[in-house]
């Protein structure tokens, strides 16, 4: 392969990386861990993303008097389960690197007479009896504070000038 042609191929693989960055993310694959003959005998593979961290920002007025915000950057775990041909766990699962996403979350909703209470989305649904002690639950979480959030506690330590 002469040196241009390479040259052509990494940029043409950068290109398609900034245009479609999922495509830029690692997935999980069966034909890594597996044979053909095992995947052809019924072997699968199942992606679940954990999400093992959430972090919210300070709460923040914006399109108005009542509507609050927080910037929440989520950081989830992909693990790809590997299953035999009888349905069984496999040792051959493994992890992928974490992936982080940030978004902005509305947590309180104007009202009429000028207060704010707690948004709550449309699509949401009551979280199922079944799943109080779900060890991911604490993360996947609503905003738990009042509305209109309480402003930031005062520093305990004056900063030098």
């Amino acid at each position: 392969m002469t040196r241009t042609r390479g040259a052509t191929i990494v940029f043409a693989a950068l290109v398609a990386a900034a245009a479609f960055p999922t495509a830029a993310r690692a997935e999980c694959y069966l034909e890594g861990v597996a044979s053909l003959e095992e995947i052809a005998g019924g072997w699968t593979i199942h992606e679940d993303l954990r999400v093992v961290k959430q972090v919210d920002s300070a709460p923040y007025e914006k399109g108005g008097v009542g509507n609050w915000f927080v910037d929440r950057e989520t950081t989830t775990l992909p693990m790809c389960s590997v299953f035999d041909d009888l349905g069984g766990y496999s040792l051959r699962s493994y992890m992928l690197q974490p992936v982080v996403t940030k978004s902005q979350v509305r947590i309180c909703q104007a009202t009429a007479d000028g207060g704010s209470v707690p948004f709550v989305p449309k699509d949401a649904k009551p979280r199922p009896a079944d799943t109080a002690y779900e060890v991911y639950l604490p993360y996947d979480r609503p905003y738990a504070g009042s509305c209109p959030p309480a402003p930031p506690a005062p520093d305990p330590v004056p900063r030098l000038r």
